[in-house]
């Protein structure tokens, strides 16, 4: 009978502590179910806010991405344009360079061209000089110089009168073609003097090589009435 009361009691026991046990399982399944809850819902707040800055950092990295393509293109625009600039500033310069060149070859060209002209006009000059030394007999060769002579002192000191000579000019430089006679002598230190005012000293040398004519230096003043100055002239004026 005891050990019945005791099986009983044992049973009712048992019974007692499984229904604290499920009691007490059920208060912590409900407490972690609300944990769990709780969790969830901070998991839901934590993970929605994380997209959220990740939205917002996306969209940052795309603003940053656009603002920078765009600093990009306004950059290689502004690199195009320079290069653009530079080159045409660098055509243009070569452009004038070339036109320089060009004009300084032109000017070199008319310079050489007047050379040879000039060098070609001289040698006929002295070529025709000789010629007419050769063919020309002596007895023509003094009449035609005679003439001149006289021609000059008649009428080749207007511009003299023009001019002002250095006070200091004290002789008058004479190279004829023949030598001077005492006429022809007298007649030209007459005309300075009626010229200049003064008596020059005449100093005289003979020159074959002009053919005919005169030539008379005052001071820097040159009056060329030789052959060959007259074929020069002729020469200029065609």
């Amino acid at each position: 009978m005891l050990i019945a009361i005791l099986i009983i009691l044992q049973i009712l026991i048992f019974i007692g502590l499984v229904f604290v046990f499920r009691k007490i399982l059920k208060q912590n399944v409900i407490l972690a179910t609300q944990h769990l809850e709780e969790l969830s819902k901070e998991y839901e707040q934590k993970e929605k806010k994380i997209n959220q800055e990740l939205e917002e950092a996306r969209l940052k990295a795309e603003e940053m991405l656009n603002k920078a393509k765009e600093e990009a293109e306004k950059i290689k625009l502004e690199i195009i344009q320079s290069a653009e600039n530079e080159r045409d500033k660098i055509i243009q310069q070569a452009r004038g360079q070339s036109d320089e060149i060009i004009k300084q070859a032109d000017k070199a060209r008319e310079k050489l061209l007047l050379e040879l002209e000039e060098r070609i006009a001289k040698a006929a000059i002295e070529k025709a000089c000789l010629l007419i030394e050769e063919t020309l007999p002596d007895e023509f060769k003094k009449i035609v110089h005679t003439h001149w002579v006289e021609d000059l002192i008649e009428n080749g000191f207007s511009q003299v009168k023009q001019l002002r000579l250095p006070d200091e000019l004290n002789e008058a430089k004479v190279i004829s073609a023949f030598s001077l006679t005492d006429e022809e002598r007298e007649k030209l230190k007459h005309k300075i003097k009626a010229v200049l005012g003064r008596n020059l000293v005449l100093k005289e040398a003979v020159d074959k090589n002009i053919v005919a004519g005169i030539i008379i230096t005052l001071g820097d003043l040159v009056l060329d009435g030789s052959l060959k100055n007259k074929i020069k002239e002729r020469a200029r004026t065609g």
